[in-house]
């Protein structure tokens, strides 16, 4: 279901921006132990000379600041950090220690980035992947630090490669492709609302770059599992980005398939949803994957017999795109509440611990790795993940009990960046209020 856009919701945006202004709303945790605010570990430091507000922009409807980030979230995370307030101030540490954000990190870009199966050949694959890494991480700090020395490294990582790339090739190249375009572009997003240095040449040069990556993220025939959900979360940035109506729609319509074809759900029938492009007998095959059998539970994923990491990446890239439709008045998260809520608790619940992985699921064997000698098993369990801006949406803004997921929350926190596609959500949307 789709919300109202939000070229109808800016007078609610600017009233949430002045009751944020006068009231500055926190958090309070719900779950015991879970999602708490401390206070400040030491008073704010006043600025002297503060920043003059970035107001939102609109353009054909779209907000910016708005992919993963809107100005709202950008200015609420900020002034946790320079209050000194957890976990937001661990976010930031985290954040600032990582190799990526540091101003001597060294990128590399190519004229064809060369990708084969489990990145071999790997000519570029995983510097391309990395350096949007560090424009998104660079940007942050930009924002943050107010050092503009940040974003005048965030803006040559991306003329650079926008004004050498010209492919990718060979058989991972969709993957790749799909992996880096989020990390570019959230950058840019940021780096073209916030950063007064950015020119018109810089968005043209970028957008070019852009209309090079599109053809991988929106080829339907790659293979159904995480490889499609990460190419939808590139798929709406790069909407969004350009402000293109007719593509944000289409990537939206891509969730919503893709959604159900990744997680089961026993409406949809007793068997998982066909994979397009695959029979039922194929889809199958790719659920089960190296189990010798298995059945189907309501939050099962069909990545969850392969192993948790890579489940993890298709489950990121979901929530991401989902978070960005959010961002320009799309609610997936309502209309896919119960699948992802089961997803959630079911994976979190063998993940902490807390329950066995029964017998009849992947032949009660779920690894963490497809390299891992064992699955996981109570006490210990295994894989775990803080999926701080699903559990907002579900959880705070929906009031859906998620006890596993906090749990895991509570035990992760403060989560970063990590390859290849997991964003620092403690940071960025930790306690935000809806």
């Amino acid at each position: 279901m789709r919300s109202n856009q939000f070229s109808s919701k800016l007078p609610l945006l600017m009233l949430a921006l002045a009751c944020f202004t006068l009231f500055s709303c926190t958090k309070k945790a719900t779950v015991t132990g879970v999602v708490t605010v401390e206070p400040p570990t030491s008073p704010p430091t006043p600025d002297p000379t503060p920043d003059p507000p970035v107001e939102p922009t609109i353009t054909n409807g779209f907000v910016h600041p708005g992919i993963l980030n809107t100005q709202e979230q950008i200015d609420f995370f900020i002034e946790k950090v320079k209050a000194g307030q957890q976990p937001w101030k661990d976010g930031y540490e985290k954040l600032k220690d990582s190799p990526y954000s540091s101003l001597s990190y060294k990128h590399l870009p190519y004229i064809s980035v060369d990708c084969g199966s489990y990145n071999n050949p790997n000519v570029g694959c995983d510097q391309q992947v990395l350096d949007g890494m560090a424009v998104y991480c660079q940007s942050l700090m930009y924002l943050i630090t107010k050092d503009e020395q940040y974003a005048i490294s965030a803006t040559k990582i991306l003329m650079d490669w926008s004004n050498t790339y010209q492919k990718n090739t060979k058989s991972n190249s969709r993957l790749v492709v799909s992996w880096a375009t989020p990390w570019y572009t959230n950058g840019a997003e940021i780096l073209r609302y916030n950063y007064p240095g950015w020119k018109k040449e810089n968005t043209d040069s970028f957008n070019a770059m852009l209309d090079k990556f599109l053809p991988y993220v929106t080829d339907d025939t790659m293979s159904g599992n995480n490889w499609v959900l990460s190419s939808i979360e590139a798929h709406i940035a790069i909407a969004i980005f350009k402000s293109d109506r007719t593509m944000f729609n289409a990537a939206v319509d891509r969730w919503k398939l893709r959604t159900k074809t990744y997680i089961f759900q026993s409406s949809d029938g007793p068997i998982p949803i066909t994979i397009p492009g695959k029979t039922s007998d194929e889809t199958e095959i790719k659920w089960k994957n190296k189990a010798t059998s298995t059945g189907y539970v309501d939050g099962m994923s069909m990545e969850t017999c392969r192993d948790l990491s890579h489940m993890n990446l298709g489950f990121n890239s979901m929530i991401y795109a989902a978070e960005s439709a959010w961002n320009q008045g799309t609610d997936l998260f309502s209309l896919e509440k119960k699948r992802l809520t089961d997803f959630m608790e079911l994976h979190g619940s063998w993940m902490t611990g807390s329950v066995a992985v029964p017998s009849n699921v992947c032949a009660g064997v779920v690894k963490v790795t497809e390299s891992s000698a064992t699955g996981i098993a109570p006490p210990k369990g295994g894989g775990q993940s803080a999926w701080e801006i699903a559990y907002s949406h579900l959880h705070d803004r929906l009031r859906i009990p998620l006890p596993y997921s906090a749990a895991m929350i509570d035990h992760q926190r403060p989560r970063g960046i990590f390859k290849w596609v997991g964003k620092p959500e403690t940071l960025t949307h930790a306690g935000w209020t809806f």
